[in-house]
C-alpha cells in the first residue's frame, strides 16, 4: 500500500504532468479584449502551424533534460529543475493574461512548449523511479492526451474553440506549490547505487532518436498538408506518409537501448487512431470518468503487461471510427473516448523500459503531430486546408499505421529477442 509520502509524490506527478503536457500538446492562449483579435486568417494559420512545431520542439527539450538529469544522485535537484521550469510556465501564463494583442501568441506558444518540455523531462525522471509517482505521471500524461484529442481546440473560424483548452491558472499554481513542497522534501535524499556521472556520460542516442522521430513526423505532416492544399491528395501520397511514419518509429525504436523502443511504436499508433475520432465541444464532468478509466487501466497494465492488446485495441478504435456515421453522436463520442482512454492507459503501463529517458520519449510521443492532422474532413475541427477527404480516409490511415506498427514491433522483437535488463 502507498504511504502518505508516496501519495503526495503521485498527486504532484499527476498535476505536474498535466500542466507540462498541456504546454506541449495544446495551443497557448490568453485573455483578449476584442473577440475577433484572434480570428484573422493569418493569426489562426500561424497558431495552427506553431502547435505541432512547438510540440516537436518541446519533446526534444524534454528528452535532453531527462538525459542530463538522469545520472544525478540527488533527487532534490531533479525536483528543483521541474519546479523552476513550471515556475517559468506560470510566468509565461501570467504575461499572457496581460496581453491584448495576438502578435506575440506564436512566440509565447514556443516558450510555453520549451518550459513544458523541461518540466516534463525532469518530472519524468523524478516520477518514473517510484511506483506510485510513476502511476500519477502516466495518468496525467494520458488524460491530457485524451482531452487534447477529443475536444475541439480550433474551429474553422476561430483560433480557440474552448477557453479551458489551455492550463487553468489554478492548476498551474497547484502544481507549482506541490513541486516546491516535494523539492523541499527530497532535498537531502540520495539515490543509492546510482552510477557515478562522468564527464563523457551523456548518452546521445535517445536525443538523436527523439529528434529523428519528431522532425520526421512534423515534416511528413506538413508535406501531406501541402498536398491537400486546395486539392484532394492521392491515395499514394497518403500511403507514402504512412510508410514514413512507421519507418521513423521503427528506426527510433532501434536507436533506443534494449526493448525500450516498443513503447514508441505503440505511441505512434495510438496518436494516429486518436486523430481518427471526431471532436466535441468539451469534456465537462466526463473528465472525471476519463481519469477513472485511465487509473484502472494503468493499474491493469502494471499487473498484466503486454504490448499486443494495445495494438489490437488501437486497431479496434480505427475500425470503430469507420462506422461512426451509423451511430448517434453521443454514443459514438462516449465509446470512442472510453476506448481511447482505456487502451492508452493500459498501453503505457504494460511496456517496461530499461532507461528512463526512453519512457519520457515514449509517453511524450503521444503529443507529436500525426499525419491525420493534415487530412481535412467534415467531422474534425482541426483547420486543415484543401478539399475534404472521404470520411473514412482518417480511419483507414490510422488502421494502416497500426498494422504497420504491429509488423514493425514483431520485427523489432525478432531483432531484440532478449528481455531488457532493468537499469533505469
Amino acid at each position: 500500500m502507498p504511504r502518505i509520502g508516496d501519495g503526495l509524490d503521485a498527486v504532484t506527478a499527476f498535476a505536474g504532468a498535466a500542466v507540462a503536457g498541456m504546454a506541449l500538446f495544446l495551443p497557448f492562449t490568453f485573455r483578449t479584449t476584442a473577440a475577433s483579435s484572434l480570428d484573422s486568417p493569418y493569426r489562426v494559420t500561424s497558431l495552427v502551424n506553431s502547435v505541432p512545431r512547438a510540440a516537436a520542439l518541446g519533446l526534444i527539450v524534454a528528452v535532453v533534460v531527462a538525459v542530463l538529469v538522469r545520472p544525478l544522485t540527488r533527487p532534490g535537484l531533479v525536483w528543483l529543475t521541474a519546479t523552476c521550469a513550471t515556475a517559468a510556465l506560470a510566468v509565461n501564463y501570467y504575461i499572457g493574461t496581460l496581453m491584448t494583442s495576438a502578435d506575440v501568441l506564436t512566440t509565447q506558444n514556443y516558450i510555453d512548449s520549451i518550459c513544458g518540455g523541461a518540466a516534463y523531462g525532469a518530472l519524468g525522471i523524478c516520477s518514473l523511479r517510484m511506483r506510485w509517482p510513476a502511476v500519477g505521471f502516466a495518468v496525467g500524461t494520458i488524460v491530457v492526451f485524451v482531452y487534447g484529442e477529443v475536444v475541439a481546440i480550433f474551429t474553422s473560424n476561430s483560433a480557440q474553440a474552448d477557453k479551458s483548452a489551455h492550463s487553468p491558472t489554478w492548476l498551474v499554481l497547484f502544481a507549482l506549490v506541490l513541486l516546491a513542497v516535494n523539492t523541499a522534501r527530497h532535498q537531502h535524499g540520495v539515490i543509492l547505487g546510482a552510477p557515478p556521472r562522468l564527464a563523457a556520460d551523456l548518452p546521445i542516442s535517445p536525443i538523436i532518436a527523439t529528434t529523428l522521430l519528431a522532425l520526421t513526423l512534423l515534416l511528413t505532416t506538413e508535406w501531406l498538408s501541402s498536398e491537400f492544399d486546395g486539392r484532394r491528395a492521392s491515395t499514394a501520397q497518403v500511403g507514402l506518409a504512412v510508410v514514413l511514419t512507421v519507418a521513423a518509429a521503427f528506426v527510433t525504436a532501434l536507436l533506443l537501448p534494449d526493448r525500450d523502443g516498443a513503447a514508441v511504436l505503440l505511441a505512434v499508433s495510438l496518436a494516429a487512431v486518436a486523430d481518427s475520432l471526431g471532436d466535441a465541444p468539451s469534456l465537462g464532468w466526463n473528465l472525471l470518468v476519463v481519469i477513472a478509466v485511465v487509473v484502472v487501466t494503468v493499474l491493469a497494465g502494471l499487473a498484466r503487461p503486454s504490448p499486443w492488446p494495445v495494438l489490437l485495441g488501437a486497431a479496434a478504435i480505427a475500425v470503430f471510427s469507420l462506422f461512426t456515421d451509423n451511430f448517434g453522436w453521443t454514443v459514438t463520442w462516449m465509446i470512442g473516448t472510453g476506448l481511447l482512454a482505456a487502451v492508452a492507459g493500459y498501453g503505457f503501463a504494460s511496456v517496461r523500459v530499461s532507461y528512463l529517458p526512453s519512457a519520457v520519449l515514449a509517453l511524450g510521443a503521444l503529443y507529436l503531430p500525426s499525419i491525420l492532422w493534415a487530412i481535412p474532413t467534415r467531422l474534425r475541427n482541426w483547420p486543415a486546408g484543401g478539399v475534404n477527404a472521404d470520411d473514412q480516409i482518417p480511419g483507414l490511415t490510422a488502421l494502416a499505421i497500426t498494422i504497420g506498427a504491429a509488423v514493425a514491433l514483431a520485427l523489432f522483437y525478432w531483432i531484440r529477442p532478449a528481455e531488457p535488463a532493468p537499469r533505469s
